[in-house]
């Protein structure tokens, strides 16, 4: 775990909109951006890389996103996102850096399900503590996981590892 970290953490970066401009010395070649419907363009004036663009709100569900107004996370979305990582993993010294607006939740679950793509079927407890290595603050969306689940067909071995870290929070929160 300690190498595939430090290998990971030197190519995968997660965080807010606000920190992004603090990736720049990173030489960031491939740029994930999820924001809320409506918001303007949130790639960064200092990137010139490949960059994906995905519009959906921080929502559990799509009675969520009606009550909060927004749209949800949908399997096309996860499926972009998982081909674009492809994409740019699979180069040679490239660098991806996936951001939503507080790198808390979307960009967190996107990592783990691309992160757990490239890992393999067995490896799922791996990659979310891999992610939560990354970036501590996480609580990865589980709508965006649900997808990227059923997109790479693991039935729902992506949401075991998610369910424990859930049950820990709530124990946690219970004190």
């Amino acid at each position: 775990m300690k190498k595939l970290a430090t290998t990971s953490e030197k190519q995968l970066f997660i965080c807010g909109s606000d920190e992004r401009d603090k990736y720049r010395s990173r030489e960031v070649t491939h740029l994930i951006t999820i924001a809320n419907p409506g918001v303007s363009t949130t790639r960064p004036a200092w990137f010139n890389g490949s960059h994906l663009q995905l519009w959906f709100g921080d929502v559990a569900s799509e009675t969520d996103a009606k009550r909060c107004r927004t749209k949800p996370p949908t399997i096309d979305d996860v499926r972009q996102g998982i081909e674009f990582f492809r994409g740019a993993w699979n180069l040679a010294d490239s660098r991806v850096l996936i951001s939503c607006d507080y790198g808390a939740s979307r960009s967190p679950a996107l990592a783990y399900v691309c992160m757990g793509d490239q890992l393999g079927l067995g490896h799922e407890s791996d990659t979310l503590s891999l992610i939560m290595h990354i970036r501590p603050v996480a609580v990865p969306n589980r709508l965006v996981i649900e997808f990227g689940d059923r997109v790479l067909e693991r039935n729902g071995t992506l949401l075991k590892p998610l369910n424990e870290f859930y049950r820990y929070l709530n124990e946690e929160l219970d004190l």
